[in-house]
């Protein structure tokens, strides 16, 4: 009887153990996601605005390129305007092919899911009466 007290307080403690570990993992899980979704908003942010600076520029950069392509081959103004959005859409459409491409090669996270089913057929033959 006093063996089966102390194998009943062993079992006990070990299951308390791994509440409390997992548990802990849990917590130390949440605070690094914590931090890192902070990290992720500050630099999210900072891009948006480079994002947004950066195609402003791009913008007079093209008008330019516009004028230039009608005063450079003696086209009209409308002319060089056709030209530059015509090259832009084309630009377009080739990065619009290669994302589709890229799209289509994802595949599941097969090595995840099967890390994932090893740890649990491992932890389930550590129970009593499953060997």
């Amino acid at each position: 009887m006093e063996q089966e007290k102390n194998l009943s307080g062993l079992i006990n403690s070990i299951t308390d153990n791994v509440t409390s570990l997992v548990r802990g993992h849990i917590e130390l899980a949440k605070a690094e996601a914590l931090a890192a979704a902070k990290n992720v908003l500050k630099s999210s942010v900072l891009l948006m605005i480079a994002i947004a600076i950066i195609n402003l520029g791009v913008i007079f950069l093209f008008i330019a390129g516009a004028f230039w392509v009608s005063e450079t081959f003696d086209f009209s103004t409308s002319a060089g305007f056709l030209i530059i959005g015509g090259s832009l859409i084309l630009l377009a459409l080739f990065f619009v092919a290669i994302a589709v491409v890229k799209l289509k090669s994802i595949k599941d996270s097969r090595r995840t899911i099967d890390s994932l089913n090893a740890t649990s057929e491992s932890l389930r033959s550590l129970l009593p009466g499953n060997k």
